[in-house]
């Protein structure tokens, strides 16, 4: 019995689509809806970035509003906005 292996340019090609599948359900689980193809360009590289910048702007939310800081920004911000 013979068995094809695929061929490099196929494992490529499969490894570069589950990379954007990948990155593509991380930026789901951030709560961002990836845009159709003709809305923004479908690239591993924008997607990584875009993924990069949102969980790093998270991060320094969370950094905030666990530091000292972010008790004072809290208590500005319970001053000037009302709720309800």
């Amino acid at each position: 019995m013979h068995t094809i292996s695929p061929s490099s340019s196929e494992i490529f090609e499969k490894e570069h689509i589950d990379k954007k599948q990948y990155l593509k359900n991380e930026l789901k689980s951030l709560g961002i809806e990836p845009k159709r193809k003709d809305q923004l360009n479908d690239n591993e590289e924008e997607l990584q970035s875009l993924s990069d910048n949102i969980k790093q702007a998270m991060f320094q939310d969370y950094k905030m509003a666990y530091s000292e800081k972010g008790e004072i920004h809290k208590e500005e911000a319970e001053s000037t906005v009302s709720v309800g």
